[in-house]
């Protein structure tokens, strides 16, 4: 079926580091639909506008950790699916820091705020913590100051560039029902970093992504 107005979308930023699949999932609605436009053209309009402010959270020392971008229409079990593969020569992170990592679960928090209680705050753990990122578990602005930069663009309406030009999604928060449908969503107002280091359960090891 082909995206339209309203729909909602579920985009995933798939990467892989430190021997395990590390996963950001967003929800968004469209709110200007392109006609011409399909999702796996939307996938990569987004990753063209997100991908500056996304590596410069990630250490160059890392290496290749960008995977792909998946998508998935929301609310219906036949809707559109497509994955995009990250280009090579941007699946690195462009963040000068070195050192020693934190192990996999060590991660920033962020909480997307919302304008009502019709759904929970959201939460997000972003991964690429190094031991110099931090002094007793308070992250430090070798960290903080790329994270803001990311947040200024995951948290607001974005407008793409090509090949999706003019797209318009609008960042929200969803409450699903027993069967996994979306039942509510709000749009995400601003979101809120936690200055303390902390973990992402699914990232300790043996447990996946």
């Amino acid at each position: 079926m082909a995206l339209a107005d309203n729909d909602l979308i579920e985009v995933v930023v798939n990467m892989f580091a430190q021997n395990m699949q590390m996963l950001n999932v967003f929800q968004y609605e469209i709110t200007d639909h392109i006609g011409t436009v399909s999702l796996v053209q939307l996938l990569e309009g987004y990753w063209n506008h997100v991908k500056a402010t996304y590596r410069a959270i990630v250490p160059s020392s890392y290496g290749n950790i960008f995977v792909s971008v998946k998508g998935r229409e929301l609310n219906d079990a036949s809707g559109d699916y497509a994955e995009f593969d990250v280009p090579v020569g941007e699946r690195a992170g462009t963040r000068s820091t070195s050192g020693e990592a934190l192990p996999p679960f060590g991660a920033a928090g962020v909480r997307l705020v919302v304008g009502t209680r019709v759904t929970k705050p959201g939460q997000k753990r972003f991964p690429f913590v190094l031991e110099a990122d931090q002094v007793s578990g308070v992250l430090g602005t070798t960290y903080t100051t790329p994270l803001i930069a990311l947040m200024n663009v995951l948290s607001v309406p974005m407008v793409l560039g090509a090949p999706a030009a003019l797209e318009t999604l609008q960042p929200i928060v969803t409450r699903r029902g027993a069967l996994g449908f979306v039942s509510s969503f709000q749009p995400v107002t601003g979101y809120l970093i936690n200055p303390n280091v902390t973990t992402q359960n699914t990232r300790k090891f043996g447990r996946g992504s």
